[in-house]
């Protein structure tokens, strides 16, 4: 089966094949995720040797042949590898986000596509890169549909307050109250940590820098925690 098509992808890998050749796995808006076979992409003459760096995205006419995706043109693309790249944390943190989403994301879902887009683009202008990390992770959670409970008890059903809140359970799936007995708690994980991960799975992109996180490394390890658990 052959077949053109135009589309936008976001890179999430990209690896050499052979001595010359390239094999770069992309998220499409449309088609979901793909390897893209360049040949002689390793070569610095190579036309696509920049646009298909690790965290671009591009636009462009492609072709499908016998179970493999080729790039017939690139139409336009954003060069955010360079800047991110210049940065350690803002690099260690995309790399973060492309190896959760190509290790956790498996079929086409337009929306988690627009959603690693601007996880990318708003990680370029981050101030507390922190707050990004955990965004990314609960967002995906989120947009997986797998996101813990953690307004009502999950033992028994209880509203949960700071009052009666006794912490959170990634193999229960969410807040437990202190009624109810439960010996798989994460002892780090506060009341204001659970606000701070609800907050995060619904707030916009450009309001993130502005969220005063005080447990940001322990939230991350239980959303991470939670995300191996239950995908």
């Amino acid at each position: 089966m052959e077949g053109i098509f135009k589309d936008e992808a976001i890179v999430l890998r990209r690896s050499p094949a052979g001595e010359y050749d390239l094999s770069v796995t992309v998220y499409f808006r449309k088609r979901g995720k793909e390897n893209i076979y360049i040949p002689k992409g390793q070569l610095l003459k190579s036309p696509y040797i920049t646009s298909t760096e690790q965290f671009n995205w591009f636009k462009g006419v492609f072709l499908y042949r016998r179970e493999n995706v080729f790039v017939r043109e690139i139409d336009t693309f954003k060069n955010l590898s360079l800047y991110i790249s210049s940065d350690l944390k803002r690099f260690d943190t995309a790399f973060l986000y492309a190896g959760l989403f190509n290790r956790y994301v498996i079929f086409p879902d337009e929306k988690l596509f627009i959603f690693l887009k601007k996880s990318f683009y708003y990680l370029t202008k981050a101030k507390k890169i922190e707050n990004h990390r955990i965004n990314f992770i609960a967002k995906l959670i989120y947009l997986s549909g797998i996101f813990p409970q953690l307004k009502y008890c999950t033992v028994c059903g209880e509203t949960i307050s700071k009052n009666n809140f006794k912490g959170v359970s990634v193999q229960n799936g969410g807040s437990v109250c202190r009624s109810c007995d439960d010996r798989t708690l994460n002892p780090f994980i506060k009341y204001e940590d659970i606000k701070i991960m609800d907050i995060l799975s619904r707030v916009s992109f450009n309001k993130v820098d502005s969220i005063t996180v005080r447990n940001p490394e322990k939230i991350e390890i239980f959303l991470q925690d939670y995300l191996k658990e239950k995908v």
